[in-house]
């Protein structure tokens, strides 16, 4: 090891002092990579996304590495290793035009009915007459934040659980960017969020959770891809313990361009008295759903994401290892 490394490891204050500059970078590159776009009409400015896809699939070797890797485990020898890079680098495109997407997103907006294709609204339209709450699951496929700009567009009151981003300044620039589009954030690590959780599940509001990634949370491990993957555990234990129905939402891009979303019919929460088992099933169902959208549709998943980067989890204590409090869960 480098004496400089072990410096880094040995020094809090310069960890501290380095990280601080690194988001301070990030932060202004977010805010510069917003407003270029901007000065561009969207069709050129998703043309040059589609370009930027490119460069980041044959400079970015990691990323590169990543994907095809991960391909590697989701389809074998199903697809030639020509089938995967084009399907690698298509992912990368369509991170980037998602991106543009954001940037436009009052123009798109303006004329969301010619933007935007729909199916299954009538799902919706059921359980607002009815009065009910519901849990809506989705993934990172297609432009996912175009669709809860848009489902909040059409009047549904619709909160979705994120990450805190490292940067306040960063996590406060896209907490401010969905309230501008009628979507409010919760934050996963706030003191409050189990407080704000329980607020919209009995205000008749749709929450929404992305679940298709292994992150820093109570989680469970159920097959994906043919491989047992830790998947986050909130919106089956929510769902359980509330008795909501869970909907599972996607976005997925138009060949004439645009996007279609798909609404799915409602999943009710297993009832066999065992909640440990009740949540696990509902887990596998929504992974399985999750499995075959991106089959259908590979060129629009991240696949540059670990997904399968730790072990399985061997249990679920649902009592000790749900991040929300009780109140709200039981």
């Amino acid at each position: 090891m480098s004496p400089l490394r072990r410096l880094y490891k040995r020094s809090p204050r310069l960890r501290r002092f380095i990280r601080r500059r690194k988001d301070a970078v990030t932060y202004h590159a977010a805010r510069f990579a917003l407003w270029l776009p901007r000065q561009i009409a969207l069709e050129r400015a998703l043309w040059l996304a589609d370009r930027f896809g490119d460069l980041a699939y044959r400079f970015s070797s990691e990323t590169r590495r990543l994907s095809l890797a991960h391909l590697d485990i989701a389809f074998g020898d199903q697809l030639s290793a020509a089938e995967k890079a084009d399907i690698a680098r298509a992912a990368l495109r369509n991170a980037a035009r998602c991106f543009v997407e954001l940037t436009h997103i009052d123009d798109i907006r303006a004329h969301f009915d010619d933007y935007v294709s729909i199916e299954g609204w009538e799902h919706v339209e059921d359980l607002l007459e009815k009065g009910r709450s519901v849990i809506v699951i989705t993934g990172h496929i297609g432009n996912w934040e175009l669709l809860a700009a848009y489902v909040a567009g059409r009047g549904v009151p619709l909160a979705a659980i994120a990450r805190r981003i490292n940067d306040p300044r960063l996590n406060q620039l896209l907490v401010d960017f969905r309230a501008r589009n009628g979507v409010r954030t919760i934050l996963r690590e706030s003191p409050d969020s189990g407080r704000d959780i329980l607020k919209t599940l009995r205000g008749r509001c749709a929450l929404a959770l992305v679940i298709d990634q292994d992150i820093q949370a109570p989680s469970v491990s159920v097959p994906f891809f043919g491989r047992l993957a830790r998947t986050p555990v909130a919106a089956a234990a929510l769902a359980v313990r509330r008795n909501t129905v869970a909907v599972p939402v996607f976005a997925r891009r138009r060949p004439e361009g645009g996007q279609h979303f798909t609404i799915m019919a409602p999943i009710a929460p297993p009832a066999t008295g065992d909640r440990r088992l009740d949540v696990l099933e509902l887990t596998r169902q929504f992974n399985q759903i999750l499995e075959q959208r991106i089959r259908d549709n590979p060129r629009e998943w991240v696949w540059w994401h670990q997904r399968w980067r730790r072990r399985p989890v061997p249990k679920l204590d649902l009592d000790y290892d749900i991040h929300y409090p009780n109140h709200v869960l039981n």
